[in-house]
């Protein structure tokens, strides 16, 4: 029990100490004010009335920012931090001492993580404060001319941003992945989008060689093949449990919550299996 508090505390430190390094990085907060600023742009919108075709352009502008600009943090940071202690050797003294290499892996990944968690958190509150807004003063109009107020649920939102604090954590483990065998920081933002990309395709993919008309072996190679890499698209929930007054079946939210959980402890186990026998 003490070996395992031990552990836990000094992956916690590196944690720590990962989170306020890129904390600081004038990239992340770049990205938190544009992010910010494209999910608030639904503001210049108050000129037009177009009812509840409206709010969800609103919602998606800033759904759109908030994984495109999450997604770029989630392929950067990891290497960003993970490089950084690599060219200043500084990495050397620290696994020199009794601090294992899945526990500086571990201190990595989750330090990036706690602080995508950050940006959605300010992200999602801005979107929720323009909707709010905007919806209201669409339920006044909506009243005045005897049409039906829009629909708009708070709690969707926040359900929708943890399902994206996970997606992202599952773009950050791809990144933590490739850095455990990268060489240079460039390779690894590179691969990491890339990888990002065909994640984010997979569900198209699996849908075009899925025909009928598609051979046997075919099909059987891109479901083996699809399976292998997680599906980002199963997380793009946004419209529906924000705007819908049906929402979305738990059992959708709570595959796409499993997809996620179980895609990002067999990436953090891949990447110390990869970084186990890295030369530093």
């Amino acid at each position: 029990m003490r070996m395992r508090c031990g552990c836990l505390s000094r992956a916690g430190w590196i944690a720590v100490n990962t989170f306020v390094e890129a904390a600081r990085q004038r990239f992340f907060a770049f990205l938190v004010l544009l992010g910010a600023g494209m999910a608030g742009a639904g503001v210049y919108l108050r000129a037009f009335d177009f009812g509840g075709s409206e709010l969800k352009f609103v919602a998606d502008f800033g759904f759109g920012g908030m994984f495109l600009f999450g997604a770029i943090l989630a392929v950067v940071l990891p290497a960003q931090v993970f490089f950084s202690e690599m060219d200043n050797r500084t990495a050397l003294p620290l696994l020199a001492r009794p601090v294992r290499r899945w526990e500086f892996l571990a201190g990595k990944f989750f330090g990036v993580w706690v602080l995508l968690g950050v940006f959605v958190v300010l992200l999602g509150c801005v979107l929720g404060v323009m909707l709010r807004l905007r919806a209201g003063e669409l339920a006044v109009a909506a009243v005045e001319t005897g049409r039906e107020a829009p629909f708009l649920s708070e709690w969707g939102l926040v359900v929708f941003c943890l399902l994206q604090w996970l997606r992202l954590g599952v773009v950050a483990a791809l990144g933590v992945v490739v850095c455990s065998f990268a060489r240079s920081f460039l390779y690894a933002v590179v691969v990491t989008a890339l990888a990002a990309l065909v994640c984010q395709l997979r569900g198209m993919g699996q849908v075009a060689f899925a025909r009928e008309d598609a051979a046997g072996w075919v099909r059987v190679l891109a479901g083996g093949a699809g399976r292998m890499v997680p599906d980002l698209q199963v997380f793009d929930l946004g419209v529906p449990l924000v705007l819908q007054p049906g929402g979305v079946a738990w059992e959708v939210v709570a595959s796409a919550a499993g997809h996620g959980a179980l895609y990002l402890p067999v990436l953090l186990g891949l990447g110390v299996w990869f970084f186990v026998d890295r030369e530093i």
